[in-house]
């Protein structure tokens, strides 16, 4: 019997999160990533005699040719031989997974070795199959395993990285990208801002007008703030009714405050909710990164004192962090 590493997925629903789909009467593209002409024949043949599923398959002899495939073609699962012309062992399989991560890959390799395979899926492959071993269900069957197992795999990491309610990234992804912003912003010597948000009045309206209603503004907040940054830019949902901001490449302070505007204006919009009408408004604090040179809770906690401060001068309205804020007067004050 070949080595092959499978788990349960029974009981799941299948979601697309970036997989392709699954159905039953689909046609499964499958590219074939191996050198022997003979071995890439009776791997084509295995699966032909398999009814349930069609199988289109592309056969490419070498990594480089695997690589153009992939950049130009939709594929939905991989057939990866270990030994190629161009690459060997896993460091292919990692390449494979560098520019397509979220492609499954099935290694089918000349070796039985428990070893090797448990490597194999210790680095993401989904299966390890030894070549032209067992009945042609077992090729197919390891293939579709595969593509639902890297489906869950997206929609688990997808429901760990991103806030339910409202699709925006959640606080744990959040503190990643700023980690990773701040690096940028070290190595380009670029500043970063780092906004904080909390909505104005929105607890009267979940009090006034329900949960569902409060859910539904919460949505329509998070719609408005996309538009209002950059496809760079990430919005990030904190819980409750706060949100967070960080914005990349700034050249210059006035950049922010144009999307403090642009987002204070937008919230203080009224927000049509079916049958009802909501109207709330938005206090932002904002931090500067590296003139703000600490670490991420230190800016999370000037950014909310400076949100603190917006709130107190009656919302709708944003302030930058200010060390002599007890002192100094706000270097931005209230939106109009």
């Amino acid at each position: 019997m070949p080595v092959s590493f499978r788990a349960s997925i029974d009981g799941l629903r299948p979601v697309d999160f970036g997989v392709a789909g699954l159905l039953r009467d689909a046609m499964i593209k499958v590219l074939l990533v191996e050198d022997n002409d003979v071995d890439a024949h009776l791997t084509q043949d295995i699966l032909a005699e398999w009814s349930v599923e069609q199988f289109a398959i592309t056969h490419v002899p070498s990594l480089r040719e695997a690589f153009a495939h992939l950049g130009r073609e939709r594929v939905d699962a991989v057939l990866l031989d270990l030994s190629l012309p161009d690459g060997f062992g896993l460091p292919i399989l990692k390449q494979i997974q560098a520019i397509s991560p979220t492609i499954p890959i099935v290694v089918l390799s000349g070796v039985s070795d428990q070893t090797l395979a448990l490597q194999a899926v210790q680095n993401g492959a989904q299966d390890y199959l030894v070549k032209g071993q067992g009945h042609p269900e077992l090729l197919a069957r390891a293939i579709r395993y595969a593509i639902e197992r890297k489906r869950t795999e997206e929609r688990l990491t997808y429901m760990a990285q991103y806030d339910q309610l409202t699709g925006l990234v959640n606080r744990t992804l959040f503190r990643d990208r700023l980690v990773q912003a701040m690096a940028r912003s070290k190595r380009l010597q670029q500043p970063i801002g780092l906004m904080l948000l909390d909505l104005d009045r929105f607890k009267a309206v979940n009090d006034t007008m329900g949960h569902d209603v409060g859910d539904e503004l919460l949505k329509a907040v998070a719609d408005r703030l996309r538009e209002c940054v950059r496809e760079v830019d990430t919005v990030a949902r904190m819980g409750g009714d706060e949100f967070t901001i960080i914005l990349e490449g700034l050249a210059q302070e006035q950049d922010i405050v144009i999307v403090s505007r642009r987002i204070t204006e937008s919230l203080s919009a009224p927000f049509q909710l079916g049958e009802r009408q909501a109207t709330i408004g938005v206090s932002i604090g904002i931090t500067l990164y590296p003139s703000d040179d600490n670490g991420t809770d230190e800016l999370l906690k000037h950014a909310d004192a400076a949100m603190y401060r917006a709130k107190q001068r009656g919302g709708s309205g944003f302030e930058f962090h200010n060390p002599d804020a007890t002192t100094s007067a706000p270097l931005s004050s209230k939106h109009s």
